[in-house]
C-alpha cells in the first residue's frame, strides 16, 4: 500500500505539473517574438528549470489536501470529509491555474510576471470586470475548460474504505518520508534559502526568467516580503553621495528673470511610446500635432521611463522616485516614508497645486500618493460633471472632453499654479468616441488609432488654452507613463521598452538645453524647480535638471526581471545584486564587464535607493550619523 500511496500522490502531482507546463507553453507562444533571439536549447532549459518553480508552489498548496486523500487508503475516514477535501482540491488548484493564465495578457502591459502588487489595482479590476471579460473572454474560456478538466479528473476519485492491513507504523514511516520530500520540494533543494523568484533570472539570457516563472509562485513569494534588501557596497553614506554628486554635476542654467511667477502644467500620456511619434521616426508616426510642437521646442529623443507601469511613473515624475524594486512605490511598504514631492516645494513658494486623472477616483492609488506629494487638490471621475457621452464605458473620460475640462479648471485657479493631468484614452481597450470612428489611422496595433485621437485631443487643448490669460506665463511639460506594444523592429529591444517622449514648451520663452543627452522621468521634478529658480533643500540624489545636464554625466535608471540598469548614451550597465555588472549594447550583446567608474555608479544608485527606502533617508541622505 505504500507503493499505492506514492502512485496516488505522484499521479495527482503529475497532472498538475502538466497543466502548469501547458500554461508555460501558452505564455511562450503568446510572447514568442520577445524570445526569438533565444536558441532552442536555452528555451528547453527554461521549461525544464520551470518545473522547480511549479513543483514548489504545487506542493506548498496541495500537501494538506493530499493527507486525507492518502489516509483514505489506510483508514476509514468519513465520506463527507473525503468529498469536501476533493472539492477544496479542485477549488485551490483551479485558482492556481487561473492565476497562471493571468499573464497571457497582463505581461504585455508590465513586461514582467505578476506579483502581489496586482492587489494595488484590485478595485480597478473589479470596476472593469465587464469590459475585461469582453476583451479577454478567450482567457476566461480557457480557464473554465481547465477548471472542468481538474474537476472531472478529481471526481473520478472514489471513496474507498480501509483495504490495507499493514501496521500503523508502516504507514507513519512512509508518510513521514513523503512530508520530508514535500518540504524539500517546496524549498526546491538543500540550499540555505528557499527558492525565490530572482533565481529564475539566473538563466541566460535573463529575459527567459519570465518563461521559467509561473504567476502563482511569483504572487505567493511576494506576499508579506520586503521587496528590497539593504546593500553595503560602500562603507558610509558620504562615499555614495560623492559618487552620485560627481555624476550629477550640473552646468549653470540661465533663465530670464520673471517678474511674474510662472505656472506649470504637466501632461502625462497613457502608454504613449516614442515609437508612435513621427518626430522620433523620420515623420512616420501617428502624432502630427505633437511632432509640430516637439520640432520647435525642447524634445528629448533619449528620454526614458523609470518603470514599466503607471504606478511607477507618477512617483518618478512628481517625486524623483524611480521604480527600482519589484513593487511600485505607491503600494510598497515604504509608501508612508517622508516624501519631498514637487508639490512640497511649490506649496512653500505659494503655488496652488492639483492633480487630474480621467479615471475613477482611487485608480492606481494616485489620489493618496499625489496628496502625499503635496498636490493638494485631486480631481477624478467623481468630480467630472460633463455629459454621459464623454465616458468611455471602461476607465473614465475620453481625452478630448477631459482635457477641455482640465483647461476650464485651470482658468479658476489662483496663479501661480502647478497642475498635472493624466490621460487615459490610449489605455486598453483603446476605444474611441463614435463620432471619430475611422478618422484616425489604424496602423499595425490596436493602440495606434487611439494615439492619433490623443494627439488630436492635445491639439484641441492647446488651441483653447492659447486664448486664456495664464497661457503665456506657463511652462508645459509633456511626457508619458510607459511604453506599450511594439511593431517597429527598431524598438524591439531594451531601449525601446522604456523610450517615451519628453517635451518642454513655453509659449513666451525660448528654452535651451542639450536635448541629445540621456534623460528620464526622475529628471522632470528637478528640471521644473530649476526653471522656476526654486532651491530644493532636500533633493533626491538621483535625477538632474535637463537645463544643466552635461555630456558624460547623463544617465537613466530602471529595474526589471531582477536586473538593475543604467542607460548611458551608447550602451547600458546591467546586473543583479548577486552577479557582476556588464556593459551591453542596446541590442543586448555583452561588450565587456563594467569598469570601476561604471560599476561604482550603479552600485551607488542601488545602495542609495535601497537603503534610503528602508531607512527612510531617501531625501535626507548623509544627514544622519552612522554607516549603512
Amino acid at each position: 500500500m505504500i507503493v499505492a500511496l506514492y502512485r496516488f500522490l505522484f499521479t495527482r502531482l503529475l497532472f498538475l505539473l502538466f497543466l502548469f507546463s501547458l500554461c508555460r507553453l501558452l505564455f511562450y507562444l503568446f510572447y514568442s517574438p520577445e524570445f526569438e533571439s533565444c536558441t532552442t536549447s536555452q528555451i528547453a532549459y527554461a521549461f525544464l528549470l520551470g518545473l522547480r518553480f511549479d513543483l514548489s508552489i504545487l506542493l506548498g498548496a496541495n500537501v494538506v489536501f493530499f493527507l486525507p486523500l492518502a489516509i483514505g487508503r489506510f483508514f476509514a475516514i468519513p465520506k463527507w470529509v473525503f468529498t469536501i477535501n476533493k472539492l477544496l482540491f479542485v477549488l485551490v488548484n483551479s485558482i492556481l491555474v487561473s492565476l497562471n493564465l493571468l499573464d497571457l495578457e497582463y505581461f504585455a502591459f508590465t513586461g514582467k510576471r505578476t506579483g502581489i502588487e496586482i492587489l494595488g489595482i484590485k478595485d480597478d479590476i473589479g470596476n472593469q470586470a465587464n469590459q475585461l471579460f469582453l476583451h479577454y473572454w478567450h482567457i476566461a474560456l480557457l480557464g473554465f475548460v481547465l477548471f472542468l478538466w481538474i474537476l472531472l479528473r478529481t471526481l473520478r476519485l472514489t471513496y474507498k474504505p480501509v483495504v490495507s492491513k499493514r501496521p500503523v507504523l508502516y504507514f507513519a514511516i512512509g508518510y513521514a518520508l513523503f512530508i520530508g520530500l514535500a518540504v524539500l520540494g517546496i524549498r526546491s533543494g538543500f540550499q540555505l534559502k528557499p527558492l525565490r523568484p530572482n533565481i529564475a533570472f539566473s538563466i541566460q539570457p535573463s529575459k527567459l526568467g519570465n518563461v521559467v516563472l509561473n504567476t502563482p509562485f511569483n504572487i505567493f513569494m511576494t506576499i508579506g516580503i520586503e521587496p528590497i534588501e539593504p546593500v553595503h557596497y560602500f562603507k558610509n553614506e558620504s562615499e555614495v553621495s560623492d559618487i552620485l554628486s560627481e555624476w550629477n554635476r550640473q552646468g549653470k542654467s540661465t533663465f530670464p528673470t520673471h517678474t511674474t511667477k510662472q505656472n506649470v502644467v504637466i501632461i502625462i500620456l497613457e502608454s504613449f511610446a516614442s515609437e508612435y511619434t513621427g518626430i522620433a521616426n523620420a515623420g512616420k508616426g501617428y502624432t502630427p500635432f505633437l511632432d509640430s510642437l516637439a520640432s520647435t521646442n525642447l524634445y528629448f529623443q533619449n528620454h526614458f521611463a523609470n518603470g514599466r507601469v503607471s504606478m511607477e511613473a507618477v512617483p518618478s515624475i512628481l517625486a524623483s522616485i524611480p521604480g527600482l524594486m519589484r513593487e511600485p512605490y505607491i503600494t510598497s511598504l515604504y509608501q508612508t516614508n517622508a516624501l519631498q514631492g514637487l508639490g512640497t516645494q511649490l506649496l512653500k513658494s505659494g503655488y496652488h497645486t492639483s492633480f487630474f486623472h480621467a479615471a475613477k477616483n482611487g485608480s492606481m492609488g494616485f489620489d493618496a500618493f499625489t496628496k502625499n506629494a503635496d498636490f493638494t487638490h485631486y480631481y477624478g471621475l467623481n468630480e467630472y460633471k460633463g455629459s454621459q457621452e464623454d465616458f468611455d464605458g471602461n476607465w473614465g473620460i475620453y481625452d478630448e472632453p477631459y482635457l477641455q475640462y482640465f483647461k476650464e479648471h485651470l482658468n479658476t485657479f489662483p496663479q501661480p499654479f502647478a497642475s498635472c493631468v493624466f490621460t487615459i484614452s490610449s489605455h486598453q481597450p483603446y476605444s474611441l468616441p463614435e463620432k471619430y470612428a475611422g478618422k484616425f489611422p489604424e496602423g499595425d496595433l490596436d493602440i495606434h488609432k487611439t494615439i492619433g485621437y490623443v494627439d488630436y485631443s492635445l491639439r484641441k487643448f492647446f488651441e483653447a488654452a492659447k486664448k486664456e490669460t495664464w497661457y503665456t506665463n506657463t511652462l508645459f511639460v509633456i511626457t508619458a507613463d510607459h511604453t506599450q506594444m511594439h511593431s517597429n523592429p527598431k524598438y524591439k529591444n531594451i531601449r525601446g521598452d522604456y523610450n517615451v517622449p519628453l517635451i518642454f514648451f513655453h509659449p513666451s520663452e525660448k528654452l535651451t538645453a542639450d536635448t541629445s543627452l540621456v534623460a528620464s522621468q526622475i529628471d522632470i521634478m528637478p528640471s521644473i524647480l530649476d526653471y522656476l529658480q526654486i532651491i530644493n533643500p532636500e533633493p533626491a540624489l538621483i535625477g538632474q535638471s535637463v537645463f544643466g545636464k552635461q555630456p558624460s554625466h547623463d544617465y537613466a535608471v530602471n529595474f526589471s526581471d531582477n536586473n538593475y540598469r543604467v542607460f548611458l548614451k551608447d550602451y547600458y550597465i546591467e546586473g543583479t545584486l548577486e552577479t557582476e555588472f556588464l556593459i551591453k549594447k542596446y541590442t543586448h550583446e555583452i561588450i565587456r564587464p563594467a569598469n570601476e567608474k561604471e560599476r561604482k555608479l550603479i552600485q551607488a544608485i542601488i545602495q542609495y535607493y535601497n537603503n534610503g527606502m528602508i531607512e527612510n533617508t531617501y531625501y535626507t541622505w548623509g544627514k544622519t550619523k552612522g554607516s549603512i
